[in-house]
């Protein structure tokens, strides 16, 4: 079970070019959170023809074409916004998780690892940024790090895909996708006992009708059975 997604930017910066921008921005905006993305797509094209330079639209954009499965159509939103600015590490991020989505893990790694090399040299630390003071273009540490060790796990680097997840564990950060995943972490290394406690924490933590929690419930038969066919 995979476990990507795409940020939008949600907030209307205070100096957009014109009136005609922040109107758009809020259309589209409202269309994104209604989930209709092919029409919010169309207003991203209008505000793009409106002020091309305006890079957020394209991070939007790029986002709802990742809602709608057009991953390599996503990819060259966020690859136009990192050539125009660098320092852009949201679309280091979603780029990272379209290509997850594609199976191109190691060019995932590579972007999670530019996201984070890039808070770094940006903000001289790498340490996490509080939601309410975060700049718009930035993201939380743990995202990165969620993301990436998936991505990790994918490519059977266990040590690596369990620090990145157990940071996130350590942060409170998306308890139950976290746990998941280290579950299956500790399951690939043969550790069945561990990854038997993880799951037993993400039904616990998690709501009944969570996919994670379902798919936790028939993994821990799964780890059930096992166990009785070693005795």
């Amino acid at each position: 079970m995979k476990r990507h997604k795409c940020i939008f930017i949600v907030i209307a910066l205070l100096f957009l070019s014109c009136s005609r921008t922040n109107k758009l921005f809020d259309e589209a905006v409202s269309l994104d959170n209604q989930k209709k993305y092919h029409e919010a797509i169309v207003v991203w094209n209008k505000l793009i023809q409106n002020d091309p330079t305006y890079l957020p639209a394209y991070i939007n954009r790029g986002a709802d074409k990742f809602a709608l499965k057009q991953y390599s159509e996503a990819i060259k939103d966020y690859c136009y916004v990192i050539r125009q600015d660098s320092t852009y590490i949201m679309a280091w991020l979603n780029r990272g998780n379209a290509n997850l989505e594609l199976n191109n893990y190691q060019s995932a790694i590579d972007d999670f690892n530019a996201a984070e090399r890039i808070k770094q040299e940006v903000y001289g630390c790498a340490q996490v940024i509080f939601y309410d003071k975060i700049d718009p273009k930035d993201v939380a540490l743990e995202e990165i790090c969620l993301q990436r060790g998936i991505a990790y796990w994918y490519v059977d680097s266990i040590n690596k895909a369990y620090s990145d997840l157990n940071y996130c564990i350590d942060q409170k950060y998306e308890v139950v996708c976290s746990y998941f995943w280290r579950a299956y972490v500790y399951w690939k290394a043969g550790k069945e006992k561990e990854a038997y406690n993880d799951f037993m924490t993400v039904i616990l933590q998690g709501r009944a009708d969570d996919d994670y929690v379902i798919q936790a419930q028939q993994n821990l038969k799964l780890l059930d059975k096992h166990s009785i066919l070693l005795k």
